[in-house]
């Protein structure tokens, strides 16, 4: 199974994420969840069990220097540290604390980019099989 995993962690989010749209709609077959720093625990559950079952798997994370903390997104990014394959995390914006926490697990794979060069990221990691 293929996975997307958006995490919008920015003080301002907004209900429309186009970035998942058009992942679910350019990739069918790819399971898609968005979340943001405000997601209850039983989405958060749900966002744990697609990165654990999935074969592959990207996670976006939106974040930005203003992002308050990194409260209940901890539990999932313990879970991207664990040294697994088929997992790639794309970076969209500027938060120093995230940076170095996944710099300093270089078994991770983290590109920080564009948010309009994030389906391109997508599609050619999930392209590999």
């Amino acid at each position: 199974m293929q996975a997307f995993l958006y995490i919008e962690l920015t003080t301002h989010t907004t209900y429309s994420k186009p970035l998942p749209e058009q992942v679910k709609r350019q990739l069918p077959e790819v399971a898609v969840l968005d979340i943001d720093a405000g997601s209850d625990e039983l989405l958060q559950h749900y966002a744990l069990r697609l990165l654990r079952e999935s074969d592959q798997a990207v996670v976006c994370i939106k974040a930005d220097a203003n992002t308050p903390g990194l409260g209940k997104a901890m539990a999932i990014l313990e879970e991207l540290f664990e040294e697994k394959a088929g997992r790639l995390v794309l970076l969209l914006g500027e938060h120093s604390r995230l940076q170095r926490m996944f710099q300093a697990r270089p078994h991770v794979q983290l590109r920080q980019v564009e948010e309009e060069e994030a389906l391109n990221e997508v599609k050619q990691f999930l392209a590999k099989v």
